[in-house]
């Protein structure tokens, strides 16, 4: 009993990464039931969701290259990162179900989705990874949570464009 180990600020991070790994499912299911209730499907949300896997790739690729470790802003940085990459496959997603509602096909929907919105995904992607090149640039203390950002939104826009349509049309497959 006399003898004691202080490790610093170790158990204080491991209660924060605790809380984390509770709040990342609950924010999941929350965002579902919000989709769900606004795309009225099931289906879609799923679909929408798969903008997350296409974000890690990048959000790996950039922990690595720049030399960070996950820590707990680079987990509020990957929270924040599904916000973004879930933002770009709504907009598709709302665009190809609205020209689906206009009468045309689910191939011709989807290539209009992506005429139709790819300038302005890839213009709120690009501007957010500009805006934080000089806060990952400069600050060591913030430089995991902006390298998550950056890379996650490069990997996830490019995929979101090459390959979602592919997953709507499978979508829209499984719906008839």
């Amino acid at each position: 009993d006399a003898v004691s180990f202080n490790l610093g600020q170790e158990s204080e991070n491991q209660d924060s990464f605790k809380t984390l790994a509770l709040a990342f499912p609950i924010l999941l299911v929350v965002m579902y039931v919000l989709l769900a209730f606004q795309f009225r499907s099931f289906l879609q949300p799923l679909l929408i969701f798969m903008a997350i896997p296409f974000s890690l790739f990048g959000v790996m690729g950039g922990l690595s290259i720049t030399n960070n470790a996950i820590s707990f802003f680079t987990l509020l940085g990957f929270f924040a990162l599904v916000g973004l990459s879930i933002k770009n496959t709504i907009l598709l997603t709302d665009y190809a179900n609205q020209a689906r509602r206009s009468g045309m096909g689910a191939v011709d929907s989807a290539i209009e989705a992506l005429k139709e919105r790819f300038r302005p995904l890839f213009a709120t992607s690009m501007t957010a990874v500009v805006s934080l090149i000089p806060l990952a640039i400069e600050s060591p203390f913030w430089q995991g949570l902006a390298s998550v950002l950056i890379f996650g939104l490069l990997s996830s826009t490019f995929l979101v464009v090459t390959v979602f349509p592919y997953y709507y049309l499978g979508a829209e497959f499984l719906r008839m």
